[in-house]
Parts: structure tokens; C-alpha cells; sequence
């Protein structure tokens, strides 16, 4: 065999190799979604955000009611 041959039938081996490894490592992971990913709240109409604090427990949203007005924005 010429050594081509043997370097791609090497380079092949490797690949199904990862493959495998990458296959097995994926297999037992959790596929259910987290908390974290779940909407916990959404704007109604009217609403702003105000304020964004960070806390211990995660990101704090500070919402009002309030809305601009245009012609005292340059106050």
C-alpha cells in the first residue's frame, strides 16, 4: 500500500473516532430546558423599562407605566 493510502485510511479512523466519542458524550445529556431559558415576564402595553439591577439571584427589571413625552424630553 502506498503511503497516501495509508494516511487518508488514518485520517478516516480518527474521524469515526471523534464521531464516536462525540456521539456518546451528547447521548446522555439532559434535552429538557432549563429554567433559565423560560420567559418569566413580558411587557404589557404602556409599560417601560426603567432600570436594569444585578442582583444574587439574577437580573432585576425595574418597570412603569411611565412614557415619555416628547416635547419635555429636552428638559
Amino acid at each position: 500500500m502506498s503511503l497516501g493510502v495509508l494516511l487518508i485510511a488514518y485520517l478516516a479512523a480518527l474521524y469515526l473516532l471523534a464521531m464516536w466519542f462525540l456521539y456518546r458524550s451528547l447521548r446522555g445529556q439532559n434535552q429538557e430546558s432549563t429554567s433559565d431559558t423560560e420567559v418569566r415576564f413580558a411587557l404589557k402595553e404602556g409599560q417601560t423599562i426603567i432600570g436594569v439591577g444585578d442582583t444574587t439571584e439574577g437580573m432585576s427589571f425595574y418597570i412603569d407605566d411611565y412614557v415619555m413625552d416628547e416635547k419635555y424630553h429636552d428638559l
